[in-house]
């Protein structure tokens, strides 16, 4: 699905990636860890076209996107849930959904659907739907950017740090709904963050990520039982 070959991304003189090479398969759900600075959000915005690697390549379904710019990626089925959520905040809860199928050409019907699904998977934007986005709490939020990103039918979502900010209870329910989109819907999906035990938990497999490298990965349920990995991420 998404193959990324020894690329090394700089912001300006500074770099950022150092021949970082990562797979995900169909239908995978696939974690990046890392403490924060490891250069697990450049590796997002190296797959999203926000900045390009100066080496090496990546490559969706077999087309290479190295070069592309954001929007194209974007209309390939690539999208990106960004940390911090970045909901528009003065639009309501409809008006951000809506936004998430700017890129695409729904009919009236298509459209309904697509927000019914978003309702069905978070019943609390339905109620909140007339809202601003701003005005919602920071579950609330998250909730919105994942489903403003399901909007637009994407073939591999990447989510980041989806549980920053928020209250433990609400961070399970988040990782919940991560696990029911990769089943339901079959897609798949790159999940980065800092709490490590939870996205081990849910995901296939993992890459660890420090000071710009990929410097361990394998199987998620064989990462979370590596005294390494314990010691570093897990505490103890």
């Amino acid at each position: 699905m998404l193959s990324i070959k020894s690329i090394d991304t700089y912001y300006g003189e500074v770099q950022a990636l150092m021949d970082v090479s990562v797979e995900i398969g169909e239908k995978e759900i696939v974690a990046i860890i890392g403490s924060n600075g490891a250069g697990k959000s450049t590796l997002m915005k190296s797959i999203m076209g926000l900045v390009h690697p100066a080496k090496g390549t990546i490559e969706f379904k077999g087309e290479v996107i190295s070069s592309l710019n954001t929007w194209d990626v974007v209309k390939k089925g690539v999208i990106y849930i960004p940390e911090g959520r970045e909901v528009f905040p003065e639009l309501s809860v409809l008006e951000n959904l809506e936004m998430g199928a700017y890129s695409k050409k729904y009919s009236a019907k298509e459209l309904k659907g697509k927000l019914d699904m978003a309702y069905d998977l978070f019943p609390r934007l339905k109620e909140r739907q007339k809202q601003k986005a701003g005005s919602l709490s920071g579950g609330e939020q998250q909730m919105l950017a994942i489903a403003r990103g399901l909007m637009s039918d994407p073939k591999l979502l990447m989510c980041d740090e989806p549980s920053l900010g928020l209250a433990p209870v609400i961070v399970d329910e988040m990782f919940d709904t991560i696990v029911r989109v990769n089943q339901e819907m079959k897609i798949p999906i790159i999940v980065v963050e800092q709490n490590a035990y939870m996205a081990l938990t849910i995901s296939q497999k993992a890459f660890v990520m420090e000071n710009g490298r990929v410097v361990q990965s394998g199987d998620s349920q064989e990462l979370i039982s590596s005294p390494e990995i314990k010691k570093a991420y897990l505490g103890g």
